[in-house]
């Protein structure tokens, strides 16, 4: 049996050639709704750092309980920006949902740990502007820091509710992050092997009950991305939370992002019956 190069089995830009093209689809498409959206707040301080910032598109009417999905952004830690997944929130927008996307410090310059630290007290500030409880998604990167709210202690954060994440919905996430320092991306996450034990959600104390988790994952993924997705859902469900992996057909680790986006694609029509589901519990 060939041994896997987990060089580029974790490394999603070496098997996706046109990566850099989706991208710039994915930034015009962004910039277009910001300019589009009239309504928007753009650049909201939640920390001191000048990536510690976010962008909140409210739907008409929005208050206290209405429907809220954050959108956590992907880039392996090290790059990207919420101003690249504006987009994300046209439709969500236009079905009543409103979205606040964060941006977060990137690696090598904080851990993976600060960054998780980073999105708690993100998730504590939107808590205090909106008074909503929102289902947390976010793709890649994005998809293991969606993990880590819904596995979140949250009752050990001053000033949420105890029940402030209860349902996720993961895009091609990373939850054992135990490979990591073994393969060249590691230059820049600079994790060691207890960081990344610590790091990693599928390893920490069982989430409390009542949490709905989804990891959905491309079928033309590598093995490793459908492993983790598996594996996490696998383990969480033993621990009580109610789990489903998700393989979306036709989908690479970057063209799910289109997937979810895109009104009437299964992923889409998933993640808006959670929001509205998660709205009516």
């Amino acid at each position: 049996m060939t041994k896997l190069d987990l060089n580029i089995e974790y490394n999603a830009r070496k098997t996706v050639l046109n990566h850099a093209e989706i991208s710039a689809r994915w930034d015009e498409m962004a910039a277009r709704y910001r300019d589009e959206a009239a309504s928007a707040e753009l650049d909201i301080p939640y920390g001191e750092t000048k990536r510690s910032q976010y962008d909140f598109f409210p739907a008409p009417g929005f208050e206290p309980n209405a429907p809220l999905c954050v959108y956590i952004h992907g880039g392996y830690w090290r790059s990207r920006d919420r101003k690249t997944y504006s987009h994300i929130a046209k439709d969500l927008n236009e079905r009543g949902i409103s979205v606040a996307i964060p941006s977060y410090d990137l690696v090598p310059h904080v851990s993976i740990l600060d960054i998780i630290k980073q999105m708690r007290v993100f998730m504590a500030c939107l808590w205090e502007k909106t008074g909503a409880r929102p289902v947390v998604a976010g793709n890649s990167a994005g998809g293991h820091l969606t993990g880590a709210m819904l596995a979140t202690d949250w009752g050990r954060i001053d000033g949420v509710p105890d029940d402030l994440v209860t349902h996720a919905f993961a895009l091609s996430g990373l939850y054992d992050l135990q490979p990591l320092p073994e393969i060249d991306v590691n230059e820049d996450l600079r994790l060691t092997p207890k960081s990344a034990i610590s790091a990693s959600p599928i390893r920490w104390s069982a989430p409390r009950d009542g949490l709905k988790f989804i990891a959905a994952v491309g079928s033309l993924e590598s093995v490793v991305f459908k492993d983790q997705s598996r594996r996490v859902c696998d383990v969480w469900a033993a621990n009580g939370i109610d789990t489903e992996y998700l393989e979306v057909s036709d989908c690479n680790h970057f063209t799910i992002v289109d997937a979810i986006s895109t009104p009437g694609h299964m992923l889409h029509e998933r993640l808006v019956a959670m929001i509205e589901a998660h709205v009516g519990a």
